[in-house]
């Protein structure tokens, strides 16, 4: 069984409450991508990006690629820290953070 070597480069857009894209670049094999969430899978797509809502906590995101012969190993993890607190009177627009991440 031929498993996925998977190199991605995630990226996460955050507002305020929660609601997260991550995208990552597409690999050849790839027919669809899994996001796991705290370990968990939560979404899949043929797409290379997805929104979801977090939890407000730190949050561990990975993405798999699956294929006919079966899922990849886990990208490396992502750590998505909790929502800062936002004084009264203020409003966040949107948070940006981008890593590269490389399978184990």
């Amino acid at each position: 069984m031929r498993i996925l070597a998977l190199i991605l480069a995630l990226a996460t857009s955050a507002l305020a409450e929660r609601t997260v894209t991550f995208a990552w670049d597409s690999t050849a094999d790839a027919d669809s991508y899994t996001l796991y969430i705290n370990g968990a899978p939560v979404a899949s797509t043929s797409n290379t990006q997805i929104t979801v809502q977090l939890p407000d906590a730190r949050t561990n995101v990975n993405v798999t690629g699956v294929n006919i012969a079966g899922e990849s190993e886990p990208s490396a993890t992502l750590v998505v820290p909790p929502a800062p607190s936002i004084p009264k009177g203020f409003r966040i627009s949107k948070i940006v953070r981008t890593t590269t991440a490389t399978p184990k």
